[in-house]
């Protein structure tokens, strides 16, 4: 009928908008109830809203649906519980009097890891289980993305499972704890003058030695023979003048004092230069009887060396062919004023009757006449250095040494030398004088003791390294 209401009509009309538009708001929501007088039937009709999906629960990569899970049952544990709450404040005296403070866990704290899982892992990885059909799609990837150059897979394979084991066991020792020398290497300092344990590289390691002990020889001759040089290093550190590095040339800059110079020998950046350089170092350190071994730094604790080191230091340096200086050779004045003393022949003959004949002896003289020093050079060689050894040990023995001229040598000045007892002794059945003569073994601080010639001739030698090359 026109104009009437077709019955099937209302069953096919659309629903309002309002409650489409509500119930097509969010694929993610659970759709609202239409009305119920506008329920929606289940037909195959492309255009009805399709009921949405459940997600699925996201879950951890290694639980993938590719593949059963790896091999971890339980979760990692916890890091270590302790914070700055724990640390304890500590003190400690350095050698130079100073006094640092530093922080540090308690001695009793326990390192013992906090789950069982650590104690020794056993890893063994399977491509299998991680969801790869073998072991060439786990290098090489799923699919046509292969690798463009040639490997060897299985070679590959094993130097990575070699490095996943090798920084577990870095880490785990194998008792269960972790090792001991791998918790103390990370506290392990590499700068001089650190509190605690300290694994400091000295710089002479890092240079050729045999060349590092020439050039260090050579400065230790340079410095010795010239007298005003020395003495400008050693007189209040060589803070009365300007000092400059002898390894530099005429293009060292002036320093202030000794410790600056000792700084710009071992920090040295100049590669060409590198082992003069640190030649000099251990050659002045040497000198003023300080730690040539320690690096030196601005706490200057290197300075500090106990006096039978420095003693041990400077007399292991001697002149070579070896030299026994005698002195205390004089025998009065001449008719024309000048000094006169034991001549050659004549000390020959007091050598021979003391035992020992090898020596061959040089008296000094100088514009005043004889010095009072006599040389007795021996052969360079093993046999010389051992009878030189033996006549200044007859020396040193007989209270008639190197000390005891320092001590006798200042107060014969001014005084006359016949009726001295340190210097001259009386044969109480004959009256003879004797002079009392006193011998030492010549090493570089003695270069400037001895005549032109054997200073020129005269090289410095490590008596210790002579005795080692037996």
């Amino acid at each position: 009928m026109a104009g009437g209401n077709h019955p099937k009509s209302s069953s096919h009309k659309p629903p309002p908008s309002s409650a489409l538009s509500s119930y097509r708001k969010s694929r993610w929501e659970s759709p609202k109830n239409p009305p119920s007088d506008q329920k929606p039937k289940p037909s195959p009709n492309k255009h009805s809203p399709a009921q949405p999906k459940s997600l699925p629960a996201p879950t951890h990569p290694s639980f993938s649906s590719h593949g059963p899970p790896l091999p971890y049952s339980e979760p990692p544990p916890p890091p270590p519980a302790y914070g700055f709450h724990m640390l304890e404040r500590r003190t400690i005296v350095l050698a130079d009097g100073s006094v640092r403070s530093y922080f540090a866990l308690p001695p009793d704290y326990d390192f013992t890891p906090r789950h069982n899982s650590l104690l020794r892992p056993e890893f063994h990885f399977s491509p299998e289980a991680a969801g790869f059909r073998d072991r060439r799609e786990y290098i090489n990837g799923p699919g046509p993305m292969k690798r463009k150059f040639g490997v060897d897979e299985e070679k590959e394979l094993q130097h990575l499972m070699s490095r996943a084991n090798s920084s577990r066991d870095r880490l785990v020792g194998t008792s269960g704890h972790f090792d001991e020398e791998t918790r103390a290497a990370k506290y392990m300092r590499t700068t001089p003058g650190a509190v605690g344990p300290s694994v400091v590289k000295h710089k002479y390691d890092e240079v050729d030695h045999a060349m590092l002990k020439k050039v260090f020889l050579h400065f230790v001759k340079v410095i010795n023979e010239n007298v005003a040089l020395r003495k400008s290093y050693l007189v209040e550190d060589g803070k009365q003048g300007r000092l400059q590095c002898i390894a530099c040339r005429r293009s060292s800059k002036d320093f202030s004092d000794m410790h600056g110079l000792i700084m710009h020998t071992y920090n040295s950046d100049n590669a060409d230069l590198r082992v003069d350089h640190l030649g000099l170092h251990k050659a002045l350190c040497v000198l003023m009887g300080w730690n040539y071994s320690k690096p030196p730094d601005n706490s200057k604790a290197y300075k500090f060396l106990p006096p039978d080191e420095a003693a041990a230091n400077q007399d292991d340096l001697i002149m070579w062919p070896p030299v026994v200086i005698i002195h205390n050779t004089l025998t009065g004045k001449g008719k024309d004023g000048r000094m006169e003393g034991l001549g050659n022949k004549a000390m020959d003959k007091t050598i021979r009757d003391l035992g020992f004949g090898t020596g061959k002896s040089k008296s000094l003289y100088g514009r005043e006449g004889h010095l009072g020093i006599t040389l007795v050079k021996f052969a360079g060689d093993q046999s010389g250095l051992k009878d030189a050894v033996r006549l200044a040990e007859y020396f040193e023995k007989d209270s008639r040494g190197r000390k005891v001229w320092a001590r006798v040598q200042p107060l014969s000045l001014g005084k006359d030398d016949e009726n001295n007892p340190s210097l001259v002794t009386v044969d109480q059945r004959t009256g003879e004088k004797k002079r009392i003569l006193y011998g030492y073994l010549g090493t570089a601080s003695d270069l400037d003791k001895v005549d032109f010639e054997t200073r020129k001739k005269a090289v410095i030698e490590s008596r210790r390294e002579i005795k080692a090359s037996k």
